[in-house]
């Protein structure tokens, strides 16, 4: 779990700057990103910043954006989604504080786009390239 400020800005930094080690850029490690995105630059901007970002990120850390591997459209928006409506319900509460709730929340289970999307839609290369609709469940913003 997230401890300081610090530790962010050491995700966010290393992010930004391609400096991040490929193994500290996990699930937790977007979800921060996005977090941090979605309270510094207004929904458009964030998810601008989420998917430059992440393809850019993954080309230089030596990964792949292809129509199996790499940048994801469907699940960088689905995150995004969800992202942005958690940082606007808690527009009171500082990025540590955020941070730590989000991630203790059911929010931030890695299977939560598959309450909403079936593995046949959600891991289809179409999905990767482009926003396709939940086919299982209704996604409230």
């Amino acid at each position: 779990m997230i401890q300081s400020e610090g530790e962010i800005l050491h995700i966010i930094e290393g992010f930004k700057d391609r400096t991040l080690p490929s193994g500290e850029w996990n699930h937790q490690a977007h979800l921060i990103t996005a977090l941090w995105a979605h309270t510094n630059f207004n929904s458009d901007e964030a998810v601008c910043f989420m998917r430059a970002g992440i393809i850019t990120y993954n080309a230089s850390s030596g990964g792949r954006n292809t129509a199996t591997e790499g940048y994801h459209e469907t699940m960088t928006l689905f995150w995004c989604r969800v992202i942005d409506g958690y940082v606007k319900a808690h527009t009171d509460k500082p990025l540590l504080l955020l941070c730590q709730e989000f991630l203790k929340s059911e929010w931030s289970s890695k299977d939560l786009p598959l309450q909403y999307y079936s593995k046949e839609r959600l891991f289809s290369t179409k999905a990767r390239a482009m926003w396709l609709e939940p086919d299982l469940k209704l996604f409230l913003e």
